[in-house]
C-alpha cells in the first residue's frame, strides 16, 4: 500500500485499499490510522444510533449514521465517529450520497474504547469542532459516563443519574444516559 512508503502521505485511493477486515480505518493528516474496536464498544454504538434512530422516526429531522460513515472535512482528513446525527437539510441526495460524506455533522459521538489514547480522543474532538460540528459526544464505557462539548470549553459530564439532551441540535431530544449502557 501506498501509504506505508516512508514520507508519501496516504490519500483517500490508499484508505479505499485497506483490507475489509472489520476494523475502522481513517485518513488523518496523510496517515491512515486504523481503530479496531470491541463487542462493548459496538453494542454501545448499535445502542445509541437505535435510540436516535427512534426519535428520527418521530421527529424526522435528519438522520443518524453508525461508524461505517467516511466523513472528509475542509481540512482533507476523513473521520469516521461512531454515530453522526446530520439535520434534513444536509442529508446528501443522489450521487452525493454514494460516496464519502462531505457535510459538517450537527452531532458526532465518539464512544472509547480500552485501548483509546486521550491525547488522540482530545485532538479529534478538537478537529471536529475546528471543522464546524457543533456538538460532540464522548461516551466513556468504562465509568458510563457522556461528556457533552458545546466547545472545548462548555463541557458537561452526565453520568447514569442524568438525562441527555441535545435541545440546540435535537429538539425535544431527551434519553437517560443509562440507556446507552444497558
Amino acid at each position: 500500500m501506498t501509504a506505508m512508503k516512508l514520507n508519501v502521505p496516504a490519500t483517500i485511493d490508499d484508505l479505499l485499499k485497506c483490507p475489509k477486515d472489520g476494523r475502522k480505518y481513517e485518513l488523518v493528516d496523510g496517515r491512515i490510522v486504523v481503530s479496531p474496536a470491541g463487542f462493548q464498544h459496538a453494542d454501545i454504538v448499535a445502542r445509541i444510533v437505535y435510540i436516535l434512530a427512534t426519535f428520527l422516526d418521530a421527529h424526522p429531522i435528519g438522520k443518524v449514521c453508525g461508524d461505517n460513515l467516511g466523513i472528509i472535512f475542509p481540512n482533507g482528513n476523513l473521520r469516521s465517529p461512531d454515530v453522526t446525527f446530520v439535520g434534513v437539510e444536509k442529508v446528501p441526495t443522489g450521487k452525493a450520497a454514494e460516496g464519502f460524506a462531505r457535510f459538517i455533522p450537527d452531532l458526532a459521538v465518539e464512544v472509547l474504547s480500552p485501548h483509546d489514547s486521550l491525547k488522540e480522543v482530545g485532538e479529534k474532538i478538537g478537529e471536529f469542532f475546528d471543522n464546524g460540528v457543533p456538538l460532540v459526544w464522548l461516551v466513556d464505557p468504562a465509568h458510563r459516563t457522556v461528556t457533552a462539548y458545546r466547545s472545548l470549553s462548555r463541557i458537561e459530564q452526565l453520568d447514569c443519574n442524568d438525562t441527555i439532551q441535545a435541545e440546540d441540535v435535537l429538539p425535544g431530544f431527551t434519553c437517560p444516559v443509562s440507556r446507552f449502557f444497558e
